[in-house]
């Protein structure tokens, strides 16, 4: 049985191919702008040196943020379910999962069977994210992939105010001119970006065994500090950066065998930040796509899409996730204000607000 999952991020595709549930090829690429030919170009070059072609592949299952548009795929899952899968495969034992991505992290909580159990994350800026490093990474001109064990020669780490892209990137240009090692500055970073991790994490609920994925747990730097702000050694597999990928191979041999994917239960949406904790959370196993919230939505923040199975779930539109506190007056201002609300309206109590 020949399966594939692609993973389009948004700064590296990835794509994993399997044949009898063992991984025969593994590749990792840059995200170019037109998700339609990244997804090709990952694809072919996963299958050079496989004797295999496309045609071979009997299923294959797309994910990541661009995953609606991979042309050759049969189904797509988002991302979240896909690391949750594809880290149990290597780690049965894992039930929290940090999932540090390009241009967002995830706290995931799941079960022994790498169904997501609860999950939130925080997208609101590019602060603490591969693409926040890599932006680092040329100010202090040092190659992306040494800026990890260069933090861990640092003799003292130097304390940063905020890891806001555009403010920390400011000071670390002005600790370069003040002839701060480059080291110092990159252990300071990695504590920051380590700190708003673990309290990304307290927002579910942190429990051995506990995994890092994606590109930045390459970072051994960044891994050091989580280890000691988190309180446990991550289980780390040998590519951290193509789990998603791996969940959606094994997705798609689920579906070979006719077995299909059990609904994820609590998925929050929104972020916290200096002034609170702005996250609606919609409970999917209570919510029956009934579309009630839709409409009573002063802010318009809700559709109804199908979820992995098909069955209609609503969900916090994509478009206005980062901008959720600025968008939603919060739950106890529209119950105060408004006859109705979404809370008052689903009959199912699938949704809440923290605000």
């Amino acid at each position: 049985m020949i399966v594939a999952g692609v993973d389009i991020g948004s700064r590296a595709a990835k794509a994993v191919i399997m044949n009898d549930s063992t991984i025969i090829s593994a590749v990792t690429c840059d995200t170019g702008p037109e998700s339609v030919k990244t997804s090709q170009m990952t694809m072919a070059k996963a299958l050079e040196g496989t004797g295999l072609s496309l045609n071979d592949i009997q299923y294959v299952v797309a994910t990541g943020y661009g995953r609606v548009l991979v042309p050759f795929a049969k189904e797509n899952i988002s991302e979240i379910s896909c690391h949750a899968r594809g880290i149990t495969w290597y780690f049965p034992s894992v039930r929290t999962i940090l999932d540090m991505g390009g241009q967002d992290c995830k706290a995931i909580n799941c079960d022994a069977d790498g169904r997501v159990t609860n999950f939130i994350m925080n997208d609101k800026c590019a602060g603490g994210t591969g693409r926040f490093l890599e932006m680092i990474a040329e100010v202090l001109n040092i190659p992306l992939e040494e800026i990890g064990n260069a933090a861990l020669r640092s003799n003292k780490a130097i304390s940063f105010n905020t890891i806001c892209a555009v403010f920390a990137k400011s000071e670390a240009i002005a600790y370069l001119r003040k002839g701060v090692s480059k080291n110092d500055i990159l252990a300071g970073l990695n504590e920051a970006i380590a700190t708003r991790c673990l309290n990304l994490l307290k927002r579910i609920s942190i429990e051995k065994e506990f995994s890092i994925t994606g590109g930045i747990a390459k970072n051994r730097g960044m891994v050091a500090q989580l280890r000691e702000k988190v309180g446990l050694e991550p289980l780390l597999c040998e590519d951290p950066q193509i789990i998603g990928a791996l969940g959606a191979a094994l997705f798609a041999e689920e579906r070979c065998r006719g077995i299909s994917t059990k609904a994820e239960a609590k998925v929050q949406y929104g972020y916290a930040d200096g002034t609170g904790n702005y996250f609606v959370i919609i409970d999917t196993t209570r919510c029956d796509g009934c579309g009630e919230c839709v409409p009573v939505c002063p802010a318009a923040i809700f559709e109804v899409v199908p979820d992995d199975n098909g069955h209609p779930k609503a969900r916090v539109k994509e478009a206005v996730r980062k901008k959720l506190a600025f968008l939603c007056p919060g739950f106890h201002s529209c119950r105060l204000n408004l006859e109705v609300n979404c809370h008052s309206v689903c009959s199912k109590d699938a949704i809440s607000h923290t605000w």
